[in-house]
């Protein structure tokens, strides 16, 4: 065993792929990791296994880290097997669906399992660690773990009040191995924790639950101060290209006096355009009108579903259409963009509800409408009825790392769910040219499912790429154009 005296603890954290943007949830614990004396990496399989698995050898770190969906956690697995096989380390697992399926530790793969926050929880695990002289820690909060077959499990401690104190995002890791994401124009923030909202297809719901009964927290959001996120978007500017700023909150308007002492600071201090997460429920002229003069300049809301009974019994979005409608006229007044989130293939929904999805659509004309798959993940209140109901056998294996060509779900009808499959494709060029319905319809029963597929990926691309604050040069259009087709919305595929 290496001396552990005044050395630190090595972290690799590897990903499956990467996408478009760096990852949050990784980048922030390795950012507080590093400002607290820890040696941190990020490695990407990128379908290439072997070649990961010599680097981590040459790398020789004293934990793998992974930040995992439901999903893709099979591709995770064949890492993790892998990886225990040629290095036979320590292996971390974390983010969602370590969170709501946190058995994963009595398998062989696994070794520790990150549940909730994973800052200040992953920062007590390496100082333990440390101490230890590199065993592993039995009684750190947020973590199971197990140790000669034994297995510790801990409740989560109070979420994190401070969020200003958090360390920046460790981004760095991923600009000097994919400059794409250092160049390219958008960058990612998160300025809010927590949702109360109950949405039955969200985690929220039972993260919610779990830390009031774990933790005592009855408080669910929690901000930083706007200074504190200028501060780190003028910091990053100087590092890295900043043409437009994405809030990836949950929901980022959930608190009127906040949002709009933020758009006092932002037009002040940065205004770069930026991009918000919001309800249309939450959209007020005030609210409107404030970020509009700060630089907003485009929202993503969801519509997720436009038959009432879906939208507001079963996904539980307590939403009306005419919330939905004048919300929808107010950022058009502004001159803001709208991006809608729609989810189709729900529990019990049939190719006509999914029908009355696409018509709001039409109505309210965003710049990119955007159509997702359900997928049932484990811990959502909506899985829990697809169960009950008899559309989901509870087999989370079953799940793909995209929600957005195939799905797991039962239907009623058959045919429906190839409609609805195809009609995904064509969604966003439907809301913008209604009257070519009478020339697509016909073609939703046809089983061309790969031949859609990549039209929908160039017609999503295309409206996409409207959705910019700015003119992307000839270098990064083409550049951005290979990552979308050869990396985004999709998962490895490891053989």
């Amino acid at each position: 065993m290496k001396n552990f005296l005044n050395i630190r603890m090595k972290i690799a954290f590897v990903q499956d792929i990467i996408q478009f943007s760096v990852p949050l949830g990784t980048t922030l614990i390795a950012g507080s990791l590093r400002h607290a004396g820890h040696e941190v990496e990020v490695y990407v399989v990128e379908n290439n296994l072997d070649k990961t698995l010599r680097e981590l050898e040459q790398y020789k770190p004293d934990a793998v880290a992974f930040s995992v969906i439901t999903g893709s956690h099979k591709e995770y697995i064949k890492i993790a097997r892998s990886i225990k096989q040629k290095l036979n380390i320590p292996i971390i697992w974390g983010g969602p669906h370590a969170t709501f399926f946190p058995k994963i530790i009595e398998e062989n793969y696994a070794d520790a399992v990150c549940v909730g926050e994973g800052e200040d929880a992953a920062l007590d695990f390496a100082n333990a660690f440390d101490d230890s002289g590199g065993k592993i820690p039995t009684k750190i909060k947020n973590f199971w773990v197990k140790i000669d077959g034994k297995i510790y499990r801990n409740p989560v401690r109070p979420r994190i009040r401070d969020l200003d104190k958090v360390a920046y995002a460790a981004r760095d890791l991923y600009f000097k191995k994919f400059p794409i994401l250092k160049n390219h124009g958008i960058k990612h923030f998160l300025a809010h924790r927590g949702c109360p909202h109950k949405c039955t297809y969200c985690f929220n719901h039972s993260y919610n639950k779990m830390y009031r009964e774990q933790a005592g927290d009855k408080k669910v959001l929690y901000s930083r101060s706007p200074d504190s996120i200028v501060d780190e978007i003028l910091w990053l500017k100087n590092h890295a290209t900043v043409k437009m700023v994405y809030f990836v909150d949950d929901v980022f308007t959930i608190d009127k006096k906040w949002t709009l002492k933020f758009a006092e600071v932002y037009a002040r201090r940065c205004n770069i355009p930026f991009s918000v997460n919001a309800r249309f429920d939450h959209l007020d002229e005030e609210i409107v009108s404030s970020l509009a003069k700060a630089g907003l300049y485009l929202v993503y809301a969801g519509v997720e579903a436009g038959n009432e009974y879906i939208r507001n019994t079963v996904m539980e979005r307590e939403q009306s259409i005419k919330e939905i409608y004048y919300a929808g006229n107010l950022l058009k007044k502004y001159g803001i963009k709208l991006l809608t989130e729609n989810v189709l293939g729900n529990p019990g929904e049939t190719f006509e509800m999914v029908m009355e999805t696409l018509e709001v659509n039409m109505k309210l004309k965003p710049i990119i409408a955007n159509a997702s798959i359900f997928a049932p993940y484990p811990g959502l209140k909506m899985t829990r009825y697809a169960i009950d109901k008899g559309y989901f056998d509870g087999d989370y294996d079953r799940l793909e790392s995209t929600y957005y060509d195939s799905s797991v779900i039962k239907f009623d009808n058959k045919g429906d769910e190839q409609k609805i499959f195809n009609l995904r494709c064509f969604f966003s060029l439907l809301t913008h040219h209604p009257k070519l319905l009478g020339l697509i319809k016909p073609l939703l029963s046809l089983r061309f499912k790969r031949l859609f597929w990549w039209i929908g990926y160039a017609l999503d691309g295309y409206y996409l790429r409207k959705g910019l604050a700015y003119k992307q040069g000839f270098k990064e259009f083409f550049s951005t154009v290979f990552h979308y087709l050869t990396n985004y919305r999709a998962g490895s595929d490891l053989k």
